[in-house]
Parts: structure tokens; sequence; C-alpha cells
């Protein structure tokens, strides 16, 4: 009886499971969930995955070629995508998609973007894109092409290609964008010149700005283009774009375009002239808020400007409260620890209103627990009775993935949920080189679905319970793609 009793319940063997788990990455059954999970795999910037990486690179699959490739771009150093690995995936479907991802992650050098420049079967498109990232970069290419793309029949393609031509003292294929955009129909003419204005900011084109913010200030022209075109002008032409702002704040005094345009201001780290604040002052308690925070930033006191974010915080407005995150990660490390554990605090004592900040709060956590791991810890400490929120604060320990955050992972760990104990095991084994035995276990367990984790972090854990149990050489092997 003992002897029969023994043999059906046996230990099961975490790393068969993990290894099952890991197999699933190689796999390309047509549901597209290899991709999530190896972009999860990704994110772990783990040396040790450079083979896997690399095999992916000879996948028959075409999402897992190139995330092969942007794979090994991420563990390079400088970070950055080998063009021969592009220029050697078989369709242009397949190099298309892996150029707009690498400029999309900024994966990219100057000396890439001018080898991919002479790749045969280059579509406009990114022909275009290219050039902007390069402009961007500093550099500027031979032959550029962007001439023929003026004449594309996507105004989208046409106007960043004109706007990079003025850019280089070129303005007739400006001029001719110009009379081109003016005959579409309201609509094509409005979503034209938004991309544009965005495409401007995100590759720094300065040149067309003043012909972009007269044009669109025409009967022809929403709010919305205005609006667009007001932010990129603050940041690529600051004086220029401070006027039209108040312009702007003036003419329309509706509460969702004084708050939109006051946001634009509060979130500047380039000089901004003061007074900007009463152009958007109508009493309204967010609004002034939002005011008070724009004559911080033009104070250039730190201190203040922390302060004045807070308040809009304590606003519970989620828009408003993502400009005061993003615009805090720009202050000091101490202040915009402050600002960052104002928000989670906010959030803990929730108010009627506060679970508007939801969205905000892991956003929030993750970027506190890259410069304040401590912080991070007091709130998970006092977050025992709102377990969703102190699981949220765990799973920013495991995207930081330092030392630190694993130290305090480990501090919290046994006053947890189950999913919560299992994501704080998933921080240790993030940001330790090594973890002791009784953790190694902890992790096997969850790598083989002991942790209600979803997908994307079950792969996290198999790979890491492989590394931490010097196994990576029998996960790679079941790793090949198929």
């Amino acid at each position: 009886m003992h002897s029969s009793a023994f043999t059906q319940y046996t230990r099961t063997d975490h790393f068969d499971a993990a290894l099952a788990t890991l197999r699933r990455c190689a796999s390309s059954a047509g549901t597209g969930d290899h991709h999530a999970l190896i972009v999860s795999l990704r994110a772990l910037n783990d040396q040790s995955l450079r083979p896997f990486f690399e095999s992916l690179t000879r996948s028959t699959h075409w999402s897992s070629r190139i995330d092969g490739i942007l794979g090994l771009a991420e563990l390079s150093t400088p970070r950055e995508i080998d063009p021969q690995l592009i220029q050697s995936l078989a369709s242009v479907e397949d190099r298309s998609t892996a150029i707009r991802t690498g400029v999309g992650l900024r994966l990219l050098s100057p000396a890439a973007i001018q080898a991919l420049l002479k790749g045969p079967d280059l579509p406009t498109l990114d022909r275009v894109v290219l050039n902007a990232e390069l402009h961007r970069l500093g550099g500027t290419a031979s032959d550029t092409g962007l001439r023929a793309a003026v004449a594309d029949p996507s105004d989208e393609i046409a106007g960043l290609a004109a706007a990079l031509l003025l850019e280089r003292g070129d303005p007739s294929a400006w001029e001719t964008f110009v009379t081109r955009i003016s005959l579409r129909a309201p609509e094509l003419r409005n979503a034209g010149m938004q991309e544009l204005a965005r495409a401007m900011l995100l590759y720094s084109i300065r040149a067309p700005i003043k012909s972009l913010i007269q044009l669109v200030q025409g009967d022809a022209y929403t709010m919305q283009t205005r609006m667009i075109a007001n932010g990129s002008a603050l940041i690529l032409e600051p004086k220029l774009g401070q006027a039209q702002w108040k312009v702007f704040t003036a003419k329309e005094r509706s509460q969702s375009a004084l708050l939109r345009a006051g946001l634009q201001a509060m979130a500047q780290e380039n000089h901004i002239e003061a007074g900007m604040g009463s152009s958007i002052r109508n009493g309204e308690p967010l609004i002034e808020a939002i005011a008070d925070a724009i004559e911080a930033n033009a104070s250039a006191d730190p201190k203040a400007l922390a302060t004045a974010l807070e308040v809009v915080i304590d606003r519970a407005n989620r828009q408003s409260a993502e400009w005061a995150v993003k615009r805090a990660s720009g202050l000091p490390t101490a202040l915009a620890a402050q600002v960052f554990e104002h928000l989670l605090t906010l959030f803990l004592s929730a108010p009627a209103n506060t679970p508007a900040l939801g969205p905000v709060v892991l956003d929030c956590a993750s970027r506190l627990a890259l410069i304040n791991p401590s912080g991070l810890e007091g709130l998970i400490n006092r977050s025992g009775d709102e377990p969703q929120l102190q699981e949220t604060l765990i799973l920013a320990l495991c995207s930081a993935a330092s030392p630190e955050t694993a130290g305090v992972a480990g501090r919290v760990r046994g006053m947890l949920t189950r999913r919560g104990d299992a994501l704080a095991v998933l921080a240790i084994a993030r940001g330790s080189q090594s973890i002791t035995p009784e953790c190694l276990i902890a992790l096997g367990s969850v790598a083989a679905g002991g942790g209600d984790i979803d997908q994307t972090l079950l792969v996290q854990a198999a790979w890491l319970f492989a590394r931490h149990s010097g196994r990576t050489d029998k996960a790679l092997a079941q790793m090949q793609p198929k």
C-alpha cells in the first residue's frame, strides 16, 4: 500500500512544465500567441536568450523572424539592428515591418539606415521614414528619393517628404504639397495635417512649423488640428508655439480646450513665459490647478513644480494625472519620487472619484520602482486591504528588474495573495543573479502554473526557472523554431 501510494504521488517535475510553456514560443500554430510570448522574453533583456533569438531569425514564420532580429538588437551594445538581417528577409512586407518597428523602437543607427536605403524594392513609405529617422539622428542620405515621394498618393507620405526637403533648403516641394492639401476634402485635409504635425515632432523637423501653424488657422481646419500643430510648435519652436498657444486659448474657451492646452504648457521642459497660466484660468478647480502648475513650470523652481503637480493629481482626472506623471519624470530624482508616491498614496486612500486614476497607476509605480524601490515597499506594506493595487505595485517591481527591487520583493513575500506572491518570486528571479534553493522551488511552482499569472508572465517564469536551475541548454534545445 505504502509503495503504491508513493509511486502515485511523486513530486511534479516543474522543469517539464516549464519546457512545455517555452516550446510554445517556437510554435507557429496560426493563433499568434507565440508572438506575445516572445515579446515577453525580449523584455527580460537576458543575454542567455541570444541563441534563441538567433534561431528565430531562421524560422519559417514571418513574425518570429522579425522578433529574432529585434531581440538580437535589444541585446546588442549599442542597441541596434543589423541591417543585413533585415535585408535577408525574403518579402518586401517583412522587411517593411522590421524597418518600421526598428524606427519605432529607435534601434536603427545612421550607418544601418544608410545601408537600408541602398536596399532593393524599398517602398516609398519606408524610404521617407528612414530619411526622417536619419534626420532625427543628425545625418543626411546622399540619395534620398524624397523628391519622387512628394508625388506619392498618400498625403501623409508626400507631406513628410516635402517637410524634409524644406528642412534641407528646398521650398518648392513644400509649396507643391500645400497646394495639394488645400484641395482635399475637409476630413482628409485635417487628418493629413494632424499626422504631419505629429511626424514633424517625432523626427524634429522644424523648418515647416511656421507655415504649418499659419495654414491651420483657416476655417477649413478643426480645433483638434490647431491644437496638435500648437503642441508640436511648443517643442520645436518654443517662442512661436507659445505665442500661438496664447492666441488659441484666447479664442477657445471650452473646458476641454483649456484642459488640453493647459496640459501642453504644463508638460513643457523648454523655458516657458511667466504668466501663461493666466491665459486658461476660468475658476474651475482642475483648470486653476493646471494654471498654477504652468506658472510653477515657468518659475524654473523644481520644488514648486513638484508641489503644483501634486495638486493637479489631487483633482483625480485621469488625463491630467498622466501628464503630471510624465512631467514629474523630468524633475530631480527625489522630487520625481515624491510626486509618484503622492499619486499612489492618493489611490491607496481611494476617495470616491480616485478609481478614475486606475490606468495611470502601473505606469507611475513602474517609474517609482526604477528610482526609489523603498518608497514602493512602504506602499506595498500599506496596501494589504487592496489586493489588486498591491499586485500592481509588485508587478512594477518585476518590470524594474534590479537588485534593489528583488530585495523589496523578498521582504514582502509571505504577506501577499497567491498571485502577489508569485509576482514577488518573479521579481526576485528577474532582479537577482542567483536565488536561494527555497526561492528556486517557489519559482518552479510558478513556472508550472501555480501562481495564477497570465501567459506572458508565465513564460518569463519558465525561462528564469531554467536559467536559475542551470538548465538553459536543455531549455534552448526545446525552443528551436518549427
